[in-house]
């Protein structure tokens, strides 16, 4: 039987969020009898997908970070590359500081995809430099949406690729919520969720100003905060500065989140800015309400009468009234063709994936 081809995939840390679940939702569905993932991370984290790509026959190398150790991390690069003879790599980045990697990756023998998965970066000085390299460094330009296409890219051709699903997984069950609200004592409570890793773009301070206003006019809500992440601490301290130690529930990693997604009521989404959220195509499969801010591109919403907008220059007050109009829906239909029609079907992505990267590899 022929070796697989081997695929490098460079990140900052395989840790589940946004793309590191893009990933292995496309590892998940590959045929890797013929294509396998290799990962290149800057760090481990506890509970990352690691351990488990190492199970599916993927290899993993842990290098210094490119900021920390520029010269040791491409180096060492190189080396990964060359020795191994890898065919394609693709770095997946939210700014242009990572085009040194790029271009070490394309001497050292590698076609070369640049994905981009944001469309803004707070090191926009910095990543307006590393654009001025790009053209000489890849060899095709991938992006989540037309905007974070614009924003790597600027005018060159690129290929928005979805950030697919695994769409049956998602879809609403009502005992798999029901298993969620015996777990945490929630009877037939409100629930207003929130599924995101701590970081700054997520806007959890303000989430949790929208949760405090939705409480003075229902009590008997609750609120969830599904994720983990370096600003944690201060979550829990904003949490006892507002007294809502008994309302709001930080689950830290689940690997349930589709349960979660049966529970809630409504998902709030207040980001500063994003790519195009995963968790939002997630949330829509399984007919979830979703309160989200305008900063988030359109193209996210992919069914109808299920995702609102609103302005996170606004009050908290205006998210709470209208979390809680939206929190009447009860209608929770299956989602799978509005979903599948958009192009957010990770078994079809898969296959197209599995063909290009044949043609790569030739």
């Amino acid at each position: 039987m022929e070796e697989p081809i081997r695929v490098l995939h460079i990140v900052g840390a395989m840790y589940p969020g946004g793309f590191e679940n893009f990933i292995m939702n496309l590892y998940e569905n590959m045929d890797r009898d013929k294509i396998q993932f290799d990962i290149v991370v800057h760090m481990r984290k506890e509970n990352d997908y690691v351990d488990k790509i190492k199970q599916m026959g993927g290899r993993v190398y842990e290098l210094p970070r490119l900021t920390g150790n520029p010269i040791a991390n491409l180096k060492q690069l190189y080396r990964i590359v060359k020795d191994n003879q890898y065919k394609i790599m693709i770095r997946h980045t939210s700014n242009a500081l990572v085009v040194p990697q790029l271009f070490v990756a394309k001497k050292a023998g590698a076609k070369v995809i640049c994905h981009s998965h944001n469309e803004t970066d707070p090191k926009v000085l910095l990543h307006k430099l590393g654009k001025l390299f790009m053209d000489v460094s890849v060899n095709e330009r991938f992006a989540c949406s037309e905007n974070a296409g614009l924003w790597m890219f600027g005018k060159k051709t690129y290929k928005v690729v979805h950030n697919a699903i695994s769409i049956d997984k998602f879809l609403y069950r009502a005992e798999a919520g029901n298993k969620i609200r015996k777990e945490f004592g929630l009877s037939e409570k409100k629930v207003y969720g929130h599924i995101a890793n701590f970081i700054q773009s997520k806007n959890h301070m303000f989430l949790l100003s929208i949760y405090k206003e939705i409480s003075k006019i229902d009590e008997s809500a609750v609120f969830f905060c599904v994720g983990e992440g370096d600003l944690r601490p201060e979550i829990e301290e904003e949490i006892k500065r507002l007294e809502m130690q008994d309302k709001v529930i930080l689950t830290g990693i689940r690997k349930d989140v589709p349960d979660f997604m049966s529970c809630f009521n409504v998902l709030v989404f207040p980001s500063k800015f994003e790519g195009l959220p995963l968790t939002l195509i997630e949330a829509q499969a399984a007919g979830l309400p979703c309160l989200i801010s305008d900063t988030i591109t359109k193209d996210v919403i992919v069914t109808e009468n299920l995702v609102e907008m609103e302005s996170i220059e606004q009050n908290p007050s205006v998210w709470a009234k209208r979390a809680i109009s939206m929190s009447e829906k009860r209608n929770r239909e299956c989602q799978y063709e509005s979903i599948a029609k958009a192009g957010y079907d990770i078994k079809t992505l898969a296959k197209e994936y599995e063909n290009l990267f044949e043609e790569l590899a030739k």
